[in-house]
């Protein structure tokens, strides 16, 4: 008895020395975003690029793999038009002392489905609506237009980056996001003036 007791406690213990594996994480869009770039042996073979988005640090290995990134983001153009101008940005438990982060590496350019969502909110009496960027391990959700006016300004900055440091670059010159520019033009003015309210005194 005491044999199978102890058996029982040593495979307890050798699963618990694993971590979990993380398969499939959300990350949300929200208020003013801003991408920390960092390029390693551009121009040869061994080229990657990592991107940090907040919390989400991605490692990205082809000019195809950007493009194909890019162009999730450049679809849910038509769908956020319902979608709340600013929203509130909680602080997450634990953010005085530490923060969790994830990180992905683009293999090759994911397949993206785009959707919008919604839901009732009855102590707030309205319906709150965002949309899903689906894109293999990650879902991103786009809680606010702030966020996706601003990640689209980073992503640009990231494409012009990726053609120059990847070998496959000069195949993805066009930029996805390019069909965006006079919605985001409109909607970026729109969203300063939200930002910043004192402007409107001046």
């Amino acid at each position: 008895m005491q044999d199978q007791a102890a058996a029982q406690n040593t495979r307890t213990t050798d699963v618990d020395r694993y971590g979990a594996v993380v398969t499939h994480t959300t990350a949300t869009i929200l208020g003013r975003q801003k991408a920390v770039i960092n390029v390693h042996a551009a121009a040869t073979d061994e080229a990657q690029m990592i991107v940090t988005f907040n919390r989400m640090m991605m490692t990205f290995r082809s000019a195809a793999a950007v493009h194909g990134f890019i162009t999730g983001f450049a679809d849910a153009r038509t769908l956020i038009g319902r979608v709340d101008n600013q929203a509130p940005q909680p602080g997450g438990p634990g953010d005085d002392f530490a923060r969790a982060a994830l990180s992905v590496v683009w293999l090759t350019a994911p397949k993206t489905t785009v959707t919008p969502q919604q839901r009732h909110i009855p102590a707030r009496r309205r319906t709150m609506h965002w949309v899903d960027v689906h894109m293999g391990p990650v879902t991103w959700r786009i809680l606010d237009r702030l966020g996706y006016v601003t990640m689209l300004d980073e992503l640009r900055t990231i494409h012009r980056t990726a053609i120059a440091v990847f070998l496959d670059g000069h195949e993805y010159r066009s930029d996805p996001t390019t069909l965006t520019d006079s919605f985001d033009d409109a909607e970026r003015e729109h969203q300063e003036d939200m930002a910043a309210p004192w402007r409107r005194r001046l």
